[in-house]
């Protein structure tokens, strides 16, 4: 009896967060970051496939107002990287922004793999958005911060980078003619 009313307490939670697309997703993008930054700190280059596979399944969900969010907790707020992704995102849902980042701070030096997977994330939301010169420009700063880089463990995210690179370039010629 005991194990049966055990059993009816776990499916509970499984089924509540299915209320709200936004918040999953963002918790879905803080789970990815946690993912490589164990990995990337540990050096185990091929566990971060993983976080690749994981973000292509949220390719689709990404909003401009939960990537704005989610910047906002994982970047510093006044670095460089931050506002060059922030200027690529269209503005919407300021009030939401205010709330979260009182409750959390951002961290102060981001590792280099957080900062590529930030704009892997924003250069496919602006690809899904056919934002193409955005994307165009975004995809040159982004292959322009990653020379700088000689990391093993950002190169797993870089051939994913190049990838939207390409296809932001391409999608700009196809659109342009």
């Amino acid at each position: 009896m005991t194990q049966d009313a055990e059993m009816k307490d776990l499916p509970a939670p499984l089924s509540s967060p299915s209320s709200s697309a936004s918040p999953s997703t963002l918790q879905n993008l803080k789970e990815i970051v946690y993912l490589i930054e164990t990995r990337a700190y540990a050096q185990e280059v091929w566990r971060i496939v993983r976080a690749i596979r994981l973000t292509m399944a949220l390719r689709r969900k990404l909003k401009a107002s939960v990537l704005s969010q989610f910047m906002n907790l994982v970047l510093p707020s006044g670095s460089e990287v931050h506002t060059r992704l922030s200027s690529f995102l269209p503005k919407e849902d300021d009030c939401e922004m205010d709330v979260d980042t009182a409750t959390q701070a951002p961290a102060k030096h981001p590792l280099p793999e957080i900062e590529i997977f930030c704009y892997l994330i924003v250069l496919i939301l602006l690809i899904n958005q056919k934002k193409y010169d955005d994307a165009k420009a975004c995809a040159s700063a982004s292959i322009a911060r990653l020379k700088n880089l000689n990391r093993r463990t950002v190169d797993v995210l870089a051939y994913r980078l190049y990838f939207y690179y390409s296809l932001s370039y391409e999608l700009t010629v196809i659109i342009g003619r």
